[in-house]
């Protein structure tokens, strides 16, 4: 094993992102973040939006990323590269849920300085939704720069998954790339609570199973998402996610986001998050 494959863990910040602001969120992006904090006490959870970003970006860099129109996730990806380059930490898509504590088992998954689900699907090496990376990793630092160098003169991305793309790339032409990421514990993304805008299942009532996957949950992390056809019900397994989520947080934190009036109301933060 070669130095460069001796790393360590991530600092314990947890970044996420909602551009509008998070007094626009949806319903399943203000429980997602309760979960974090909640599950997390050790850990500081950094919900970022357009403003805020010059927190803890550059305003060279956070003007040339806008520069180019682009779409939310577009600009999320390359917001996520340079966050975890400068800084390190985790990065939670806003619809992503912490099902258990990072401390359980981020450190073993991660023993050469990143970690990634793997596998989302036989087009793709990896997810982008869950990503974790000490402060200069070596994988970060040359995604962000094949990052850079793909939007140089580009007015539009050629895929949805450019980014997944640009890991691809890297792996194959990149040996010390390809040497980390295959020496790192491969934990699958494609599981039962990875949900995308076109399964149905959030929308219909839970299985008998789940209770009992929900109070010993298979995978840490879970994947829903906010752009459902119809509104769930009451009975739904969204609802059923939405408020196991929810339970990490402190009582009075479940009871505001339960009695939201409109996405505009904000969301307490429960005890070890940030506002």
């Amino acid at each position: 094993m070669t130095a460069e494959l001796a790393q360590g863990c991530p600092p314990r910040i947890v970044w996420m992102l909602w551009l509008q602001g998070w007094d626009q969120a949806p319903e399943v992006a203000r429980a997602a973040r309760a979960s974090w904090a909640g599950r997390n006490p050790g850990w500081v959870v950094r919900p970022l939006c357009r403003n805020s970003l010059a927190d803890v970006l550059p305003a060279g860099i956070i003007e040339r990323i806008f520069a180019t129109p682009k779409p939310a996730e577009a600009l999320s990806n390359q917001i996520r590269l340079e966050l975890l380059h400068r800084h390190g930490g985790v990065w939670a898509d806003a619809t992503t849920i912490c099902a258990r504590p990072l401390d359980d088992w981020l450190p073993q998954a991660m023993p050469h300085g990143f970690f990634a689900f793997a596998n989302p699907g036989p087009d793709r090496m990896l997810s982008t939704w869950f990503l974790a990376a000490e402060r200069g990793a070596l994988i970060i630092d040359r995604w962000r720069a094949a990052s850079w160098a793909y939007w140089q003169g580009r007015q539009e991305r050629d895929t949805y998954f450019w980014t997944h793309n640009l890991f691809a790339a890297i792996h194959a032409q990149d040996g010390a790339v390809r040497a980390l990421w295959d020496a790192t514990p491969k934990r699958p993304a494609a599981h039962p609570f990875h949900f995308d805008p076109t399964s149905r299942a959030l929308l219909a009532p839970p299985g008998p199973q789940i209770a009992a996957a929900l109070a010993d949950p298979p995978t840490p992390v879970f994947k829903l998402t906010h752009k459902l056809p119809v509104p769930p019900g009451p009975e739904s397994l969204f609802r059923l996610l939405v408020d196991f989520a929810l339970s990490a947080a402190a009582p009075a934190v479940t009871a505001a986001n339960r009695t939201l009036a409109h996405p505009g109301e904000r969301l307490l933060v429960p005890t070890g998050g940030t506002p």
